[in-house]
């Protein structure tokens, strides 16, 4: 297929390739075309790959993101064939090719009576009387590529309606039906088919039933439109994560899909929020959630639970990277219209989790800066070690809102020695006596670099020791203490808030660890000087 074979597309496709065709190249990014077509980020993502897969949009890889384009093709050159001429045709070569022929013509056939039957968001299928499938059309062989007789699709309640519309169909004549057919598990999506039943002529000849289903999940009543943006608003309004993740599954439970547990699941699998914390089983749902973000799709299997039968992960995707997915246990199954609202609302939680991520940043990031000021100007002015050590932990910590800290320094045999402290509770004071800390220590030595640990990453379980977790403690930063380009000592802070730093941020507080050390080497050699000066008076 060629970008100018568009005719046989299916409706989202042909929203995408317009979308494509009619904006410039800085718009064709997956939110862009998502927000063009109103399709979720998931679904717009699903057919961008078909098409690139049928060769009729490409890409070019911007950073993080993909701009999507329409493929262009290459003008081909001139062959330049040479060709025998022809003698007579010996007998055996002649049938060969005559069969050859007949098998080109029905090839073509086939070809062209599949094109007349890819028709938009429609499933076209022809069955036997025990309702084995024997052929459908492009869109049902790729929604149910495995799928050998019809009534496996069709969900257990409705199958009884099935058979006496069979029973009754009047031969060569039609017969229509409204039926939920599995997609997943546990998600069926609505058609509404028409029974073609075989008869005299046309229909005559071929005993087959034929089925023609509209696809009719893409209808929305109104309740669903008022309940999405009254979810929407909840989750631009909401002042933090917690809010909103709460209020969004809240709206999606009251007036979307009564869900059993409903859960938010980051990337690095830390449970951002539960409706029933704390959810032990969750672990048992780690390789959906997984093949959920990998695949960038939804995802589902059915249980054996006690109080669930269906688990349901929606991808929650920002860059075309997901950043986390959402987990819904489920009593019964769902439709693909429920699903796909479900997919909007986690295209929300994205947007919202990314400006709320760039607003704490930008925070941050004003906050190092006044760190930096703050610390200099106590540095510029104070000369005695122990005010340095004590107005500079004070400024840090005020600036960057940290609650707790204290400076370890190191003692002549190279020993890290508690200076100062603020707020530390006891226990944690214990501990830091204690060289609780020294694995984290090595690290800031061997690196020769902040150590900066946050909940929800790898390290806060593996590095940091339970009491600490349990005093609350959400964010550790530890800061080397650097003078003549060695680690003289450690600034560590805690803070029982999340706090999410950039790159440059992050610069920014080891500039702060430089500071400091160059001002401790200053006091010690004015200390130094002021000493060998009072000797020399003294032999005077």
């Amino acid at each position: 297929m060629t970008p100018a074979d568009t005719d046989d597309l299916a409706e989202t496709e042909y929203l995408i390739v317009a979308y494509l065709r009619s904006h410039p190249p800085e718009e064709c990014m997956l939110d862009k075309i998502s927000m063009g077509t109103g399709k979720s980020r998931a679904t717009t993502l699903k057919y961008l790959w078909t098409l690139h897969a049928k060769g009729i949009t490409d890409y070019h890889e911007i950073g993080r993101n993909k701009l999507w384009m329409m493929k262009q093709t290459a003008e081909s050159g001139t062959e330049i064939i040479s060709r025998k001429k022809q003698g007579n045709i010996p007998g055996n070569i002649q049938k060969t090719a005559q069969a050859a022929f007949e098998l080109h013509n029905l090839l073509l056939r086939e070809a062209k009576l599949r094109d007349s039957l890819d028709l938009p968001e429609t499933i076209v299928l022809s069955v036997a009387k025990d309702y084995s499938i024997i052929a459908g059309n492009r869109l049902f062989e790729s929604l149910f590529p495995e799928v050998t007789n019809f009534t496996d699709l069709v969900h257990h309640s409705q199958t009884a309606k099935l058979e006496e519309l069979f029973r009754s169909a009047v031969p060569g004549s039609t017969a229509s039906i409204k039926l939920d057919i599995l997609e997943k598990a546990g998600i069926y999506r609505s058609y509404n088919f028409t029974l073609v039943s075989p008869g005299q002529g046309s229909y005559g000849g071929t005993g087959a039933y034929v089925l023609i289903g509209e696809d009719l999940s893409g209808r929305r009543t109104r309740r669903h439109l008022e309940s999405l943006l009254y979810i929407i608003r909840t989750a631009a309004a909401a002042q933090n994560e917690e809010d909103l993740l709460r209020e969004t599954l809240k709206g999606v439970r009251e007036n979307l899909v009564p869900f059993v547990h409903g859960n938010v699941v980051m990337a690095d699998m830390h449970i951002a929020f539960s409706t029933a914390p704390p959810f032990e089983q969750l672990q048992e749902f780690f390789p959906l959630l997984r093949r959920c973000m990998t695949s960038l799709e939804t995802v589902s299997e059915e249980k054996d639970a006690e109080t669930f039968s269906y688990a349901v992960a929606v991808p929650v995707i920002d860059e075309e990277q997901a950043v986390g997915a959402v987990l819904l246990l489920m009593k019964s199954s769902l439709s693909a219209t429920e699903v796909e609202n479900i997919e909007i609302v986690a295209d929300e939680i994205a947007s919202a989790l990314r400006m709320q991520r760039l607003d704490r940043e930008r925070t941050e990031f004003v906050n190092t800066l006044i760190a930096m000021n703050a610390v200099s100007t106590i540095l510029n002015t104070a000369s005695d070690e122990n005010a340095i050590l004590e107005q500079s932990i004070e400024a840090a910590m005020g600036a960057l809102g940290f609650e707790m800290g204290c400076i370890y320094l190191k003692d002549d045999s190279e020993g890290m020695v508690p200076r100062v402290h603020r707020n530390m509770p006891e226990n944690i004071m214990k501990m830091c006596i204690a060289g609780t800390f020294n694995g984290l220590f090595e690290r800031a030595f061997r690196d020769q670099n902040l150590v900066y640990v946050v909940s929800g990453t790898p390290e806060y379980t593996s590095l940091l020791d339970p009491l600490i977790r349990e005093n609350g403690v959400k964010t550790l930063l530890i800061l080397p203490v650097k003078a003549g380009g060695r680690i003289v000592g450690l600034l560590n802070m805690g803070s029982r808030t999340e706090k999410h730093y950039t790159r440059t941020s992050l610069d920014n507080l080891s500039s702060i660890g430089l500071q400091l050390g160059i001002a401790l080497e200053r006091s010690r050699l004015a200390r130094k000087l002021r000493e060998a000066g009072g000797e020399y008076k003294g032999e005077e």
